[in-house]
């Protein structure tokens, strides 16, 4: 281990070197002090990683267990910035620049959902942005809150819901989730990266009212200002962002076709 590359709810990424071939690796290790359920999600989540091999997605190189018997994921070390970091830098991207960026991250999901893995936790923060032959390409990272989903596309688990900010209403209820939950948080990010701002009060209760319908899905030109949305963009997030998932777009590839 040398060093510690970030620190989430429930674990601690290390860069670290693979004693074989002198490789350096993100090793993920569970933190069992802030949950017991952390090492059984991080099992789960190294089970899912197995299934996923796209550009998109953030590489596994080796997940199995340490000789305590503790779970652990060796990942590829992705050298850049996180769209997060970018929108604190320049608030707001003009139209292409986000459009690709969003249309990279929801290949990577189209390409989990077909492998049967829902996400569940899309936000800027998990969107690392690399340099690739002089190209920006954003990638998908972090599926600790990750779900297998079956044949019927719905998927109950009690287990942390990500983060209040980006989460759909059905993760918030006892409705369960499905692939419509990962288009409800990538239109957020569209959102925010074309506005500088999510559609309603950067707060617990600003969040828990949008949930609840206590407002617009979006913003009207007006409170939008400089940053009003093209009347197509605003027309394809209101639909992703629609708070049922029974009449929200319906997969991935749909939403990347309307984008």
């Amino acid at each position: 281990l040398e060093g510690i590359l970030g620190i989430g709810g429930l674990s601690v990424v290390y860069k670290a070197t693979c004693f074989s071939d002198g490789k350096a690796v993100a090793l993920k290790l569970a933190d069992s002090e802030k949950s017991p359920d952390a090492k059984g999600l991080l099992a789960r989540e190294a089970e899912l990683m197995t299934r996923l091999n796209h550009e998109n997605v953030v590489k596994l190189y080796e997940s199995g267990q340490t000789t305590e018997g503790d779970p652990f994921i060796a990942m590829e070390i992705l050298e850049g910035q996180t769209l997060e970091q970018l929108l604190i830098s320049e608030t707001i991207l003009d139209l292409e620049r986000a459009g690709k960026i969003c249309m990279d991250v929801a290949a990577a999901v189209q390409h989990a959902h077909e492998m049967g893995v829902l996400h569940r936790d899309i936000k800027p923060s998990n969107i690392m942005l690399v340099n690739r032959n002089g190209v920006e390409t954003a990638v998908v990272y972090d599926f600790g809150i990750s779900l297998s989903i079956g044949d019927d596309g719905i998927s109950f688990d009690e287990s942390s819901s990500g983060s209040l900010l980006y989460a759909s209403p059905e993760q918030l209820s006892d409705y369960g989730c499905s692939y419509g939950t990962d288009v409800y948080q990538i239109a957020l990010v569209m959102f925010e990266s074309i506005t500088g701002r999510l559609p309603f009060e950067i707060s617990v209760s600003g969040a828990l009212a949008y949930r609840k319908g206590d407002c617009p899905v979006l913003l009207n030109d007006e409170e939008l200002g400089a940053q009003a949305l093209p009347a197509c963009i605003r027309k394809v997030l209101e639909k992703a962002l629609d708070r049922s998932p029974s009449t929200r777009t319906g997969s991935m590839k749909l939403f990347s076709d309307e984008l």
